[in-house]
């Protein structure tokens, strides 16, 4: 009679053991979609507000004769940096954009990828302090001075999408190529800008990867580039 009891008793802990798990993995493969959606949701909303943002992107006001909507630069306190960054003006800024004096104006805007911090926005105003750099382009005095707005710490991993080869003439079968790094032309030592950025965000179940496009020039309704203010 005890064995007997005593067997029940183990039996009764293993089963309730098995119930147990068995609602701990139904628990977690119900939440499961729940973070899977918000996951999509984030990613989703992080390309659209990345296309959103470079729609807006436009000519400097005091403009050089070969700047473009979007080209690349390394800002203050890059200038060691393997490869500079992709870098576009803003005439008003999204809110996202936190500043002091209200509503950021004519923004210069850098996007950076750097590793265990994720995707962000570096940039300056034109309305704050500033000097000239050795190019003659006007840029904050010392590093500290560029504001940071954080926008995914997911994403983790940037590539560069291009249509053909720099020296392609007229003409010329072309291919897309994703290069994991920008593409630098060795005898000029000029890096190429993308038609394309392909971004990577990670997590422990899933990779998702959103594709931005980056403006070439602005075009008014009627047709013609369009010119600053």
């Amino acid at each position: 009679m005890i064995e007997l009891l005593l067997a029940m008793a183990i039996g009764g802990m293993l089963l309730l053991a098995a119930v147990s798990l068995l609602v701990t993995v139904s628990q977690a493969w119900a939440n499961r979609p729940a973070t899977r959606d918000a996951f999509d949701a984030h990613v989703n909303g992080v390309a659209n507000f990345l296309h959103a943002t470079l729609e807006e992107a436009s000519l400097p006001t005091a403009r050089g004769k070969n700047d473009a909507i979007v080209d690349l630069q390394r800002p203050v306190g890059f200038s060691d940096s393997d490869e500079p960054l992709i870098h576009f003006y803003l005439r008003e800024a999204p809110p996202l954009f936190v500043w002091p004096k209200g509503v950021a104006t004519r923004v210069h805007t850098y996007l950076q990828i750097d590793e265990g911090e994720g995707l962000s926005f570096l940039w300056f105003s034109e309305l704050q302090e500033l000097e000239k750099n050795e190019k003659g382009k006007l840029e904050p005095e010392d590093e500290s001075d560029l504001m940071k707005t954080p926008i995914s710490k997911f994403c983790s991993e940037v590539f560069y999408c291009y249509y053909g080869d720099e020296d392609d003439k007229e003409g010329d079968s072309k291919e897309w190529d994703i290069k994991d790094e920008l593409e630098e032309n060795i005898q000029t030592g000029k890096y190429r800008i993308p038609a394309f950025i392909k971004l990577v965000f990670r997590w422990p179940e899933e990779d998702l990867e959103r594709t931005i496009t980056l403006a070439v020039e602005s075009i008014s309704p009627n047709g013609l580039q369009e010119d600053p203010f």
